[in-house]
């Protein structure tokens, strides 16, 4: 019984550690995710509002990059 005790009590700090890191990775994946899109917004945004927008390469890039970096926070909510 009491190796039973023990046992479960390492599985559940194992989980809760890997939920903590689960969540550590959301919150890492989110922060890059704002400072990209920051930057888009601030370096981009003129050429957002003509009609029709049209992007520089080094926006396009920018685009690209934070397009990546939201399909890297969703899929990282996905695995809960």
């Amino acid at each position: 019984m009491r190796r039973f005790v023990i046992v479960a009590c390492f599985a559940f700090l194992a989980c809760l550690a890997g939920c903590e890191n689960h969540q550590a990775r959301i919150d890492s994946l989110q922060k890059e995710y704002d400072r990209l899109a920051d930057r888009f917004q601030k370096d981009c945004s003129t050429e957002m509002l003509s009609i029709p927008p049209k992007l520089s390469p080094k926006c396009q890039d920018e685009k690209n990059k934070q397009a990546e970096a939201w399909k890297r926070l969703q899929e990282e909510h996905v695995k809960k």
